[in-house]
């Protein structure tokens, strides 16, 4: 390996460790400033909940179909993609004047998040052919993954106390536009040469379900647990998340392979 892939490779596993560790503490960073976020956007607690969940859904919910996506369009293009989104929609979060629109934006972030995450991998794969190297870089995207879940909360209370919730997300902007960058000039685009369909109706199932079931856990207090609309929310989830389940027993190509929860180590 000359010193040109040597600096690539360590470019390509610096992005990625970058990304993922903004995706991660997103997830934490949250939480900290909830009280000043329900202060400044005048909301109250199911408000804060949504800005919690519009988060965490669509990056659980997604992240296996951006898998797919990525095999047949290109990791790199898709993970500049999801960066993009990621970065665009910290700024809205940042400048949101309303609930209502911090609620949608912390969904694309969502969004973008899910790309990068589904790629991260597979652009530390393509250039750590070596296993030892690959353990390396592997190791190191954990404890990256780690730290930043971890350090979220105290990092998110220190923007919070000295330039205000905003913060929390407008500091992604500066480190995303960078990564963005790096991507684009020192990153390389890989494929899957036999990539798997794009399995639609499990993922219209599983986010529809998901979404119904979360709706239905934040409103139960407030509406009541026997209240007809929660009640078929509930339903509705259940059935959903059936179908979900009997769709990808089905699919000659599930975004989840059912047979994987009989092996020990993946259940």
């Amino acid at each position: 390996m000359n010193r040109t892939e040597q600096d690539n490779r360590l470019i390509t596993i610096v992005v990625v460790c970058l990304a993922t560790g903004m995706l991660m503490l997103d997830i934490s960073v949250i939480n900290t400033a909830l009280s000043e976020i329900a202060h400044g956007l005048d909301t109250g607690l199911g408000g804060l909940q949504w800005v919690v969940n519009a988060y965490t859904i669509p990056l659980a919910a997604t992240v296996l179909t951006a898998g797919a996506v990525a095999d047949r369009i290109g990791r790199r293009r898709l993970f500049l993609l999801g960066l993009a989104v990621f970065t665009a929609s910290s700024a809205l979060c940042g400048a949101a004047g309303g609930i209502e629109v911090l609620v949608g934006a912390r969904a694309l972030q969502g969004l973008g998040a899910s790309m990068m995450f589904a790629t991260a991998l597979a652009l530390i794969s393509q250039v750590t052919s070596d296993p030892k190297a690959r353990g390396k870089a592997l190791a190191a995207f954990g404890a990256v993954m780690s730290a930043a879940f971890a350090l979220g909360p105290f990092i998110g209370g220190s923007l919070t106390e000295v330039l205000g919730w905003r913060a929390i997300f407008l500091v992604n902007v500066p480190i995303g536009v960078a990564v963005l960058w790096m991507t684009y000039r020192r990153v390389g685009e890989s494929r899957d040469p036999t990539p798997r369909p794009v399995d639609l109706p499990g993922q219209v199932t599983l986010i529809a379900g998901l979404f119904l079931l979360v709706f239905a856990l934040l409103r139960g207090n407030e509406d009541g647990w026997g209240s007809l609309g929660i009640v078929a929310a509930l339903a509705s989830a259940a059935l959903l998340l059936t179908g979900f389940a009997i769709v990808e027993g089905r699919a000659r190509e599930p975004m989840l392979p059912l047979r994987l929860l009989r092996e020990p180590r993946f259940a």
